[in-house]
């Protein structure tokens, strides 16, 4: 394992910050947004004397910037659980005073937070918390690796929600598990009341529990296991059923097989050992067949797999029939399958979310991660339970190297582990601070993963809409290119209709891939222009109106393709004589009641596509002197030439109706400025077509260099994001010290050194563009701004259009930006 950085935070004043041992609560979210709980303890100054007063406070930041905390919410009681939902925009707290509380991200900002439902048990202490099952499973097969298609690699999980309304569809909610054995169950409604709950005991005895576990089953239930917390005691599994009726929340709990620790035997009756069961985990939420049980004392620990296997049961004979058939019954059993001590006091453990079934591919080491008092950190794999890897240094090392006045501590201690959804990383809490560790493709070479299973993640992670920041923890420098290459294959292969819902998020992969490192941060902006050329493009091809058109014939951008690729003379005038115009135009009439309006929203869009010609078109003479530059990719690219002799045409046959929207351009000559760079676009398409480079055709040239005195080249940051801040992390070398709220000092040094081969004739100025709308938003921003986690783009916040297209195309990335990050509420300080 190796460190990749560390965030640590400072004391400011009168003021500490501390992350307790027993304290701590911390999750991880689908795209890989951090939510940890840690304690302020603050004096206060009163008349009789200072006294101090403790406030939880819970609090969010993505993997990629760790410096940059937004706070929750805080309260007095002590945080017990924090889960986040599937989508990653909710989360649910639960304290010590029995307090459920969902808080969601208002507007989808990651900074600004609102409850919008909670339910009180007083008096309760809260074990474990867990979301209600959707019903949504997709398996990830190592196995089916050489598939064609996503439907064959990926498949869907046989999987029944856990609460179900009518029709079957799924209900959100959640459960919570008390200290007194309470099953509290939340649904939430759309209409008031919003949260409607009801509780019921486990079991008909009084209990008090000290640890509990959650798991689903695909038959629709839940699986709670509890324990008391002493080793001569039975580990006792319930299985919960939840139902909405028209009375309310009918909730069934009937107890299932249960266990009794091996340990038990060699310890319960030593009592200087004082063994207790630490703690109980299943193997995988989703799953309820292998728990995890750990027994332990200061100085040692155990840890036991248990499997729930189904065992068959003969009857006696004089309960056979006559007839000699076995009448016997199946009933469920759970089986030890292992054991693994340590000679030190485990203090918790991290299972994956990542659905695997048993696989017999020796490429992919599946695994689950434990932490002990020693610092020491081991890697079991999930399926057989051998120990793949024991790291005692990694973490202890960096602490030392770190800090001069920790050189003293002989080991770290480990309060909360975590892994990444697909397992490349491990996030450590650790003595106040947090650390993320690289479990693939490290120097040690311990477990690996060749890039073909890399792809296969980083594909799952398309079909199933997760975050791939971490599974970039896996990918070597120069694998780059091969695991990009790969992934286009892999794309070209898929179905129209499979192509259409990845392809965007394709492109905002390739953008994280080639911006982790420094020197492809080019082709990283190359690939975020391609995402904005291929958003437009599909909107306004789902603009066209076809007249009456039948399965037979061709649609119109059909037609617009065949017709383009016929005419290589460059005169735009020509191919709109092949043209009907009618199936181009836009029907204004059905979607706003004022056409020119309609037309007048999309001028921004429009204007974008003109200027992107022009920057490309006038950097193609900088190929005699820079082997790579923004817009080098794209240059011989001859599809994307095509897509953009197209949209010159559209524009053109949109200004003829409605002149207000066509591209505005400063020019000193009188020539037609649209149809001069149809033309010098086709000689670029038509070079690339034929595989000729274009630094070798002189006529091109020519005209490319007399290009920026005949039209003034606007700013190039709104067309090339020359700065982007996202996933600058892969670019340092490891370990990396981080402190919360300190902008680090790299990313101003990289803000600084700007693109020197920029063209003289380029103009550049210090504008912020909305990178959704592409209009301008000035040089001071206000607090309507939005800007992304990541990339660092803006965009306003609220929308300044009457258009139902242009609400449609805002609305499209209302949850994310381009780059698939989280936004966040801009303001002066950031």
């Amino acid at each position: 394992m190796e460190v990749v950085y560390t965030c640590n935070d400072e004391p400011e004043g009168n003021v500490k910050d501390w992350i307790s041992e027993e304290k701590c609560c911390s999750s991880l979210s689908s795209q890989n947004v951090l939510a940890i709980s840690r304690q302020k303890t603050s004096l206060l100054k009163r008349k009789r004397g200072n006294e101090t007063s403790m406030v939880c406070e819970v609090g969010v930041f993505d993997l990629d910037k760790p410096w940059e905390w937004f706070t929750v919410t805080s309260c007095q009681a002590i945080v017990t659980n924090l889960r986040w939902d599937k989508t990653g925009t909710r989360l649910l707290i639960t304290d010590s005073n029995g307090l459920c509380q969902v808080w969601q991200m208002q507007e989808f900002l990651v900074n600004k937070w609102e409850c919008i439902g909670s339910s009180l048990l007083p008096g309760e202490d809260i074990l474990t918390a867990a979301w209600f099952h959707t019903g949504v499973q997709i398996l990830f097969s190592p196995e089916k690796k050489d598939a064609v298609t996503y439907e064959d690699k990926f498949l869907r999980e046989r999987y029944q929600p856990s609460v179900t309304q009518f029709g079957g569809k799924p209900v959100d909610g959640w459960l919570a598990v008390t200290v007194s054995g309470l099953v509290d169950c939340c649904v939430m409604n759309r209409h008031e009341p919003l949260i409607t709950s009801a509780h019921k005991a486990l079991s008909l005895t009084p209990q008090r529990l000290s640890l509990a576990a959650v798991a689903y089953s695909n038959m629709g239930g839940i699986v709670i296991a509890t324990s008391d917390g002493q080793l001569s005691s039975l580990i006792q599994c319930f299985h919960v059923t939840i139902q909405l009726t028209t009375e309310g929340i009918q909730i069934t709990s009937k107890p299932t097989s249960s266990l009794h620790m091996k340990s038990r035997m060699e310890y319960s009756s030593n009592e200087s050992q004082q063994m207790t069961v630490t703690n109980l985990t299943f193997m995988n939420p989703e799953s309820c067949d292998t728990l995890i049980v750990t027994c332990g004392c200061n100085g040692y620990s155990s840890m036991e797999i248990w499997q729930l296997v189904e065992q068959h049961t003969t009857l006696h004979q004089l309960c056979q029939s006559s007839q000699g058939i076995d009448n016997g019954f199946k009933i469920h059993k759970w089986m030890h399958h292992s054991t693994i001590q340590h000679t030190s006091y485990l203090s918790c453990i991290a299972t994956s979310n990542l659905p695997v079934k048993h696989v017999m591919e020796t490429g992919f080491s599946p695994y689950f991660a434990t932490a002990y008092k020693d610092g020491s950190i081991k890697l079991i794999h999930r399926h057989n339970h051998q120990v793949l890897h024991t790291s005692t240094d990694a973490l202890r090392m960096h602490a030392v190297s770190s800090s001069s006045a920790k050189k003293s501590k002989k080991s770290v201690n480990i309060t909360n582990l975590l892994q990444t959804f697909c397992g490349c990383g491990l996030i450590a809490v650790h003595d106040g601070k947090v650390s993320v560790l690289k479990v693939y493709s490290v120097k040690d070479g311990a477990i690996s993963m060749s890039a073909l299973l890399v792809c296969l993640l980083f594909e799952y992670a398309l079909v199933t809409g997760n975050d791939w920041w971490g599974i970039l923890l896996a990918v070597r420098p120069g694998n780059i290119e091969a695991i990009c290459g790969k992934l286009i294959d892999n794309f070209h292969r898929q179905s129209p209709a499979m192509q259409e819902a990845v392809a965007m998020r394709l492109q905002a992969l390739k953008v994280a891939l080639y911006s982790t490192n420094f020197s492809s941060r080019e082709k990283a902006s190359d690939c975020h222009t391609r995402l904005v050329l291929q958003a437009i493009n599909a909107l306004f091809r789902g603009l066209l109106r076809p007249k009456n058109i039948s399965s037979q014939d061709k649609s119109s951008g059909e037609k617009l393709s065949a017709v383009c690729v016929k005419s290589t003379d460059g005169d735009l005038d020509k191919v709109l004589y092949g043209l009907d115009k009618e199936e181009f135009q836009v029907d204004t009439r059905r979607r706003d009641r004022a056409g020119d309006g309609l037309m007048q929203s999309l001028k921004p869009l429009i204007q974008w596509i003109a200027d992107f010609c022009l920057h490309l078109l006038a950097s193609i003479p900088l190929y005699q002197s820079y082997p790579s530059f923004p817009g080098s990719s794209l240059l011989s690219d001859s599809s994307l030439l095509r897509t953009l002799r197209e949209l010159l045409v559209v524009i053109r046959i949109w200004s003829t109706t409605f002149p207000s929207v066509a591209p505005l351009f400063t020019t000193t000559s009188n020539v037609d400025c649209l149809a001069h760079l149809y033309k010098v676009l086709t000689k670029a398409w038509l070079c690339c077509k034929d595989g000729t480079k274009l630094e070798y055709d002189e006529t091109l040239l020519d005209e490319c260099c007399v290009l920026p005195s005949k039209l003034l080249v606007p700013a190039m940051n709104q067309s090339f994001r020359l700065y982007s801040s996202g996933y600058t992390v892969f670019g340092q070398s490891f370990p990396i010290s981080f402190t919360w709220g300190n902008f680090p000092e790299y990313l101003y040094s990289q803000k600084k050194s700007k693109l020197m081969y920029v063209s003289d004739v380029l103009t550049e100025n210090e504008q912020h563009h909305d990178i959704i709308r592409q209009i301008h938003l000035g040089v001071n921003l206000s607090e309507n701004v939005r800007q992304c986690c990541r990339c660092g783009g803006f965009s306003l916040l609220t929308s300044v259009t009457k258009s139902s297209i242009m609400k449609a195309w805002e609305k499209r990335w209302q949850r994310h930006c381009l780059c698939a990050a989280h936004w966040k509420l801009y303001s002066d300080k950031d």
